[in-house]
């Protein structure tokens, strides 16, 4: 099995970004990353594009013809509030299997432009039991169990907020 490092990191600034679509976002994020690499477009062999909701999200043939990536193989990955850990995933187990030396677990999403509508309901398999939730009601359900289950209180839920906006103060790109 081959080693997997992580040699460049990009992101765009979060923000609403009116004035600016996806592959405006994912072309800065992405420009940035090669740079901090110190490597070019041409050396990326395979591309993982995650994305959350397929009618907010983009293809990864819309990937490559944004930033005239041909000929190599980009795979969107799609996997709710999982997507970027998968898309992480998928990239280092291609270069760890030895089918790639250099890839791109790139990401974009841009929920600002969804509008009044706010967030789709949760599809697939999900729907079947709860037909209108979306990923927050999911999440809040999920606490609430945890609240009878396992005895958390309020307060332990309060100390992720805390260390999320701890981190987040100090993170220069940062939305707050």
């Amino acid at each position: 099995m081959q080693e997997v490092a992580i040699i460049g990191c990009g992101v765009t600034k979060f923000g609403h970004h009116w004035e600016k679509d996806h592959e405006d976002l994912l072309v800065e994020a992405t420009y940035e990353a090669l740079a901090d690499a110190n490597v070019e477009l041409k050396d990326i062999e395979a591309v993982w594009c995650g994305t959350f909701y397929s009618s907010t999200g983009i293809s990864g043939n819309v990937f490559s013809n944004t930033l005239k990536f041909f000929g190599k193989p980009i795979s969107r990955v799609e996997n709710y509030c999982a997507t970027g850990m998968d898309n992480v995933r998928n990239a280092a187990f291609a270069v760890a299997s030895g089918a790639y030396d250099i890839v791109l677990a790139a990401g974009v999403e841009k929920l600002m432009d969804a509008g009044s509508r706010g967030l789709p309901p949760i599809e697939g398999i999900f729907s079947l039991a709860m037909p209108v939730v979306s990923a927050p009601g999911m999440f809040a359900m999920a606490a609430n169990r945890a609240f009878k289950e396992w005895g958390w209180t309020r307060e332990d839920l309060a100390l992720v907020a805390v260390k999320n906006h701890y981190n987040g103060a100090r993170h220069p790109k940062a939305h707050f």
